[in-house]
């Protein structure tokens, strides 16, 4: 873990010159928070790290070779789309493309929902498949559109990935234990460089959509695989709420703003300044501040569905209380943009503040 920590955050700056040779860089733009350039050498990081290690630890593992394969596409697509955006249609035929290969090269995937709605377990028969490649690009894309302030995508990827290394850990599922160390290793090797710690006063680094890609696909499918049946002791380690759990704010965040799109007669796909980020930065909140907050709102939710799973509550009681904090989550944020007020404070609309 240690050695991942330091090959990542070595390699994030190695890259620097770089990227800035030829061009591989982040510019500010009116959707953006920060006011430089800024090398976008976290994707390329992340995946040498995480691609080496775990095919050095688990060279002749299905799943592990899945994952490398379906990442490596995430990857590069993340890469042109960083240099070139790519179209929202393009984008979904190469995550569909990745998420087939694992399912095909590894045989993961999602049979049921569990209890979800009552004692009796909801299968999905023949959407199993269709069903799992929804999820799993509805966590890629969820991830790719938190990644909007310093820190935010890294430290959420950490607690969801933490949440599932317990529940791996428990489980005795060591292959994939040892997945979530290794990237979480990876991950805060990166946040070293890009979070508002006391040696940052801005992001050196960032991930862009070549790491936001890579790292959605990878956590997506330790969700089905952790929450299935297809893994490597045939038994699942948490019920499939407790993944929406874990994952919970990106997950409302994107279906927050989604709604709002629509509901507008805008593309859902759209690109806006209405994700939760948002409102706290137009708020006068700092990025740190920023953060700080969505990092200990993320932690609470995944504690709170670690405590359903480690109690052994029904799984439709979390279903049921997780609507219910999705659709206070939804009123509270769509008044607050009605309003023009957040976490008590007004709005600001004529600049982020950028320190």
């Amino acid at each position: 873990m240690l050695l991942s920590t330091l090959i990542t955050t070595g390699l994030c700056l190695a890259l620097i010159p770089l990227a800035r040779k030829v061009g591989l860089m982040d510019h500010p733009g009116e959707r953006k928070a920060h006011v430089e350039p800024t090398p976008l050498t976290g994707g390329p990081a992340l995946l040498i790290t995480s691609g080496l290690m775990l095919l050095f630890l688990y060279p002749g593992n299905p799943f592990v070779q899945g994952l490398a394969l379906g990442g490596l596409l995430m990857f590069i697509v993340g890469m042109i789309d960083d240099y070139q955006p790519l179209s929202a249609r393009v984008r979904f035929l190469v995550q569909l493309v990745a998420c087939m290969t694992i399912i095909i090269y590894a045989d993961v995937r999602l049979d049921d929902f569990g209890q979800l709605l009552w004692d009796g377990v909801l299968t999905l028969g023949w959407l199993s498949i269709p069903i799992t490649i929804f999820a799993a690009m509805g966590v890629i894309n969820s991830f790719n559109m938190i990644d909007g302030v310093d820190g935010v995508s890294g430290s959420i990827f950490i607690v969801a990935a933490a949440g599932l290394a317990l529940l791996a850990g428990m489980a005795l599922q060591i292959n994939i234990l040892m997945l979530l160390l290794v990237a979480i290793s990876a991950v805060f090797g990166y946040l070293l460089l890009n979070a508002r710690f006391p040696w940052n006063a801005r992001a050196r680094v960032f991930m862009g959509d070549s790491g936001s890609q890579f790292l959605g696909f990878f956590l997506a499918w330790c969700f089905i695989a952790l929450g299935s049946d297809h893994n490597e002791t045939g038994q699942r380690a948490l019920m499939p709420m407790t993944a929406v759990w874990l994952f919970a704010l990106p997950l409302l965040d994107t279906i927050t703003v989604m709604w709002r799109r629509w509901r507008a007669g805008e593309s859902p796909l759209a690109a806006d300044q209405h994700h939760f980020h948002h409102a706290f930065l137009r708020a006068g909140f700092t990025i740190r501040q920023t953060w700080l907050a969505i990092t200990g709102l993320a932690l609470v939710l995944a504690g709170t569905g670690l405590v359903f799973e480690l109690a052994g509550w029904p799984d439709y009681l979390s279903f049921w209380c997780f609507m219910v904090v999705a659709f206070a989550f939804q009123i509270y944020i769509k008044q607050s943009w009605y309003l023009q007020r957040f976490l008590g404070r007004d709005f600001i609309y004529n600049e982020f503040d950028k320190q």
